[in-house]
């Protein structure tokens, strides 16, 4: 029998809170161990290598799930990329402009759609959506851990960098 306490610690073993702690107590050591030698002058400095250090061991320890997840987008643009090499060089071959420029030059936003569209299906299909109208994401919590902690890693280093910026 499933105590409570089992299942509140079961539901935050399933959440990745292992893995927050995990990554919480490498930020922690590496900037306090920064700030004791005073390695970098800049607290800006010690901050990003820091959380890059904790998000270096947030990846190994949960490389298993994301492993995946980036070999399937990896594999769908080398081939998406192949064949828009292709597309490119048969385009080139032939010629093909709109008045004096390539076609190209001459409608770069439709062409800038076409390849929005192309990765939002690579990741589609990474994530394995099962329609186009049924967002049925199948990844697993680690992975969408590691994309909030990546958006968490983005807005930590813009705000260290803009601090820094405003000092000099």
């Amino acid at each position: 029998m499933v105590t409570p306490i089992d299942a509140i610690i079961l539901s935050w073993r399933e959440a990745g809170i292992p893995l927050l702690f995990l990554w919480m107590l490498t930020l922690a050591i590496v900037y306090g161990v920064l700030t004791h030698v005073k390695l970098p002058n800049s607290n800006s400095a010690r901050g990003v290598i820091a959380i890059v250090a904790a998000f270096m061991v947030l990846f190994a320890a949960a490389a298993t799930q994301i492993t995946a997840f980036l070999s399937t987008i990896v594999t769908s643009f080398v081939a998406i990329a192949f064949g828009l090499l292709l597309i490119i060089i048969f385009l080139e071959m032939a010629g093909a402009k709109v008045g004096d420029k390539h076609v190209f030059s001459a409608h770069p936003r439709f062409f800038a759609g076409i390849l929005l569209l192309i990765g939002v299906a690579i990741f589609a299909g990474a994530a394995q959506i099962t329609g186009i109208f049924n967002f049925n994401f199948s990844i697993s919590d680690t992975v969408t851990g590691m994309i909030f902690f990546l958006a968490v890693i983005v807005a930590a280093m813009w705000a260290l960098m803009k601090e820094g910026g405003e000092k000099k």
